[in-house]
């Protein structure tokens, strides 16, 4: 962080320099709007290489992150809007420790969500929550952001959601969704799906129909008779296939990053379970952003843990041999999305190739991605 007097310092000189102009005949208006501009955008690195906030219930948060020492002495704060800008303000502290540190929150008064603003002596500060929202009737709904990018930036939150159905949204579920006040939900399944379900929107958001699987064969819900444990694996490594591989799926995914990047307002994106389609979309964007590839392969995994209820109960209404046989349907498993970035790279030459010719993302597109939903300057 820049010390205030130091913050002075530079804006006198560039004072002085635009006086030094003014008297060899420049243009001094442009000379302080370059002054005054160059201030008012610069960014100084986030120092945090690690943050983490869990919580089981949404009430007691376990908040932990890793910095330099340079970092110096991190100064924790809670606050209910990710930018401080809700009626808590920049917070009520609720810890100091050093810059590496872990604490438990409890004691907090109800909110929608909670956002933890960890800032260090050193650096800038790095917004985290608990990336799930703890909805009963959509178990899968959770931010996308709070990873770090190859190149020392964090994904902010409070911006993007992935999550499953939300046909089932109960009242109380679908409250919480709206305090956060999508602009846009994209529903990523198919007509027949959305016919046994519609889905229930927050009244603040747009909803978008992009259906990826489209162009494929009839027949989904074979899912449900495979005849053994490996077809089904089989069956679910080409389905993640078929996610770069079929026209649908690429005028989908093409569609949705063109609202990702443009427009203004958080964004929900969901399928059915909210692991496959929608797990490719979150592999996509946090790969395009630049977060590191086992980082992706983690959050895609992440379903697992978030769908395990859900499934169980699902489960339990079966004979066993048919749950065994349908288990690597309702789950996720590294090869299936390998199988999905082995297929952008057979058929485009590189990721990079694929984010351009199949969905329309080049260098400038994912420049305005990067701009909306990363946080910090590169280290350097």
């Amino acid at each position: 962080m820049i010390h205030p007097s130091k913050r002075a310092a530079r804006t006198v000189r560039g004072l002085l320099a635009a006086a030094v102009l003014v008297l060899a005949g420049g243009a001094p208006e442009a000379v302080l709007a370059r002054s005054h501009a160059s201030a008012a955008t610069r960014v100084e690195a986030i120092p945090f290489v690690r943050a983490d906030v869990d919580s089981a219930d949404g009430r007691a948060f376990s908040v932990s992150w890793s910095a330099p020492a340079a970092a110096g002495a991190v100064t924790v704060r809670a606050r209910s809007t990710p930018d401080g800008d809700g009626p808590d303000g920049e917070g009520r502290v609720v810890g100091h420790a050093g810059p590496t540190g872990a604490l438990t929150v409890t004691g907090l008064p109800a909110a929608p969500r909670w956002y933890f603003a960890l800032t260090p002596r050193h650096g800038a500060a790095l917004t985290v929550a608990d990336r799930g929202l703890h909805l009963a009737t959509a178990p899968n709904f959770r931010d996308i952001g709070g990873y770090r990018t190859a190149d020392g930036r964090w994904v902010r939150m409070g911006l993007a959601w992935r999550s499953d159905q939300l046909d089932r949204l109960d009242d109380a579920d679908l409250a919480t969704v709206a305090r956060l006040a999508p602009a846009l939900v994209a529903d990523l399944r198919t007509d027949e799906e959305r016919r046994r379900g519609a889905d229930r929107l927050p009244p603040s958001a747009q909803g978008l129909v992009e259906d990826v699987m489209a162009d494929s064969p009839p027949g989904g819900a074979g899912f449900l008779t495979v005849k053994s444990p490996e077809a089904a694996a089989d069956l679910m490594i080409a389905v993640n296939r078929q996610f770069v591989a079929l026209g649908s799926a690429r005028a989908a995914y093409r569609g949705l990053f063109a609202r990702l990047a443009g427009a203004p307002g958080g964004v929900v994106y969901h399928c059915s379970a909210g692991k496959d389609r929608t797990g490719w979309a979150s592999a996509v964007l946090l790969t395009a952003l630049g977060v590191p590839r086992e980082t992706v392969i983690e959050d895609y995994l992440a379903s697992n843990a978030y769908l395990t209820a859900k499934n169980q109960a699902m489960f339990a209404r079966m004979p066993p041999a048919q749950a065994a046989n349908i288990t690597p349907v309702m789950t996720v498993r590294r090869v299936y999305l390998e199988a999905a970035f082995d297929e952008a790279t057979r058929r485009y030459g590189s990721f990079d190739a694929y984010l351009d010719q199949a969905l329309g993302l080049d260098a400038a597109a994912v420049a305005r991605l990067k701009a909306r939903y990363l946080a910090g300057a590169p280290a350097s």
